[in-house]
C-alpha cells in the first residue's frame, strides 16, 4: 500500500451534501487518475454515475445504521459483462489499495469526522463483487479512523 498524499485528494460535495452534516445519508464515490495519481472523492445523497469510467475502478461507500451500530458498506465491481482486465489482478489490486482508497475518504471528508469523533470507530465493509465465488467476498478493513 503508498502512502497517501494529501495533495492529491479532492473532494466535491453534492446535492444537499454539507461538510458537517448530516453522517447518514452520506454517500462516497471514490475514484483516481492513474496518470497523476490523484483521488477524487464525491460526497452526496447518491453516488456520482457520472464519474465512472469505462475501467470502473471506482468505490461505492455509504453510512449504514443497523440498529445502534454504524457501518460503512461498500462495493467494488471485480468483472462482469463490461469490465476489462483480469479479475484475480484486479482483486489484488484494489485488496491492496483499498486502505489507501479509505483513508482518502476520510481525508476528503474530514470535517464530520471532527464534528463527530466517534465515528472514526465505524467499521468498514467493503463488498468485491465479481461473478466467480473466489472473489466475490465481503471483507472487513477494520474502523475508518484506523
Amino acid at each position: 500500500m503508498r502512502a497517501l498524499s494529501t495533495q492529491k485528494v479532492f473532494v466535491q460535495y453534492r446535492d444537499s451534501m454539507k461538510p458537517y452534516d448530516p453522517v447518514l445519508g452520506r454517500k462516497y464515490t471514490i475514484t483516481h487518475s492513474d496518470i497523476t495519481a490523484e483521488l477524487f472523492v464525491f460526497v452526496a445523497d447518491d453516488y456520482a454515475i457520472d464519474q465512472v469510467t469505462s475501467m470502473h475502478d471506482d468505490v461505492k461507500i455509504s453510512w449504514e445504521q443497523n440498529e445502534n451500530q454504524l457501518f460503512l458498506i461498500g462495493s467494488f465491481l471485480i468483472d462482469g459483462p463490461d469490465i476489462d482486465g483480469d479479475p484475480a489482478v484486479r482483486n489484488r489490486i484494489f485488496y491492496t489499495e483499498m486502505p489507501t482508497a479509505l483513508k482518502a475518504m476520510r481525508q476528503a471528508d474530514r470535517f464530520i469526522f471532527e464534528q463527530y469523533p466517534n465515528i472514526d470507530n465505524t467499521p468498514v465493509l467493503i463488498r468485491f463483487l465479481s461473478e466467480n465465488p473466489t472473489y466475490n467476498k465481503t471483507y472487513n478493513f477494520g474502523p475508518i479512523g484506523n
